[in-house]
């Protein structure tokens, strides 16, 4: 590893072509979806119908300055995680249920015999980045909200959350749907607990599988948008529909069939899957598919793992129930559904995690 930066994605080696078992993700066109090409929209439905993860390619579009924004919010995020321990946990969250400010490494459990996982975050606020009104204030480090830092954050976050809400625009329509039924729900300009988070996981410690740095779950919100340059994520082979309030079951799904696949990264690409609110607004037409985070395969392990993610969650007075009308199925006669705010949802996953 080269010992002046360990955010270096021009030194990384290559994913190891013999690593097994990878997962086949599609890539879908954002050009194409803009331009309203049917059998472009009609694949990202089947994708998100079926499997609920797929790259994105920004080409062509006003969207591809966030592939460069995202390496550096990742040179930013190597700045931040070497900042001294104390300084990084003073940022720790002062609110109960906050997930924004600073994780430390082992603060949350990856199985059920407690073991710690191994990264750190630095989340970062979308409220705050953009002091979007009426939210209650938290603070990052200063070196985060320098003024060109603070800035590049900005137009990253706008940027994710429009390329988001495009895609359940598309989603939305193909359900037949109003086309801005999910834009109501995850506005930019109200409070919510959309975030950028910065991740930092170790370099591998042993030639054992796993280590887990970040355990098996689904997302809490609408869609997240990720970018990252070493393997090391992984996807569940059989996709979620309605374990809406149980985040970590275990490292495994109790009693499920299946398996973890290798996420393969590729360039120049945002990795996008929709998260638990997309399944529950839709009554489980769309699916979500739980993941996990461990050190990269192969000599791609001597480095350390970073990673850029924005996460698209809904509004804090959102309850997250089904949608009515178009595909989306009602309710079983006689079945009552829990109507949760999304800020309620959000502290029932929480309180799963400690």
């Amino acid at each position: 590893m080269n010992d002046s930066a360990e955010f270096a994605p021009q030194l990384y080696p290559p994913f190891p072509k013999d690593t097994n078992p990878v997962i086949h993700l599609s890539t879908v066109s954002l050009s194409e979806l803009l331009a309203g090409s049917d059998a472009e929209q009609a694949r990202l439905f089947e994708i998100c119908r079926t499997q609920g993860f797929f790259y994105l390619d920004f080409s062509g579009t006003k969207s591809e300055s966030l592939v460069k924004e995202a390496e550096a919010i990742g040179r930013l995020s190597e700045t931040v995680f070497k900042l001294p321990l104390e300084e990084k946990q003073d940022k720790e969250p002062k609110k109960p249920f906050s997930l924004l400010g600073y994780k430390r490494v082992g603060k949350t459990k990856t199985d059920d015999q407690g073991i710690p996982d191994t990264a750190e975050f630095m989340n970062v606020g979308k409220d705050d980045i953009l002091d979007t009104p009426h939210h209650i204030p938290t603070t990052p480090p200063a070196i985060v909200f320098e003024s060109a830092n603070r800035a590049m954050l900005a137009s990253f976050v706008v940027g994710c959350h429009g390329v988001g809400l495009d895609i359940m625009s598309v989603l939305a329509t193909k359900m037949d749907l109003p086309k801005d039924v999910f834009s109501h729900s995850n506005r930019l300009k109200a409070p919510c607990d959309s975030h950028c988070r910065m991740i930092r996981g170790p370099s591998r410690r042993s030639t054992d599988l796993p280590e887990i740095q970040t355990p098996g779950h689904t997302d809490f919100g609408t869609t997240t948008i990720l970018f990252n340059w070493l393997g090391g994520l992984q996807v569940w082979s059989e996709p979620s529909r309605g374990n809406f309030h149980k985040q970590f079951e275990g490292d495994q799904p109790e009693g499920a069939a299946g398996q973890w696949l290798w996420v393969k990264p590729k360039p120049g690409h945002a990795i996008v899957n929709l998260g638990d609110a997309a399944v529950r607004f839709t009554g489980g037409i769309l699916c979500s598919a739980r993941h996990r985070v461990v050190p990269a395969p192969g000599e791609q392990g001597l480095w350390p793992r970073y990673s850029v993610v924005y996460f698209i969650r809904p509004n804090d007075e959102v309850v997250m129930k089904r949608l009515q009308g178009g595909m989306v199925p009602p309710l079983p006669e006689g079945e009552e559904e829990e109507e949760l705010t999304a800020a309620q949802h959000q502290q029932k996953k929480f309180r799963a995690m400690q």
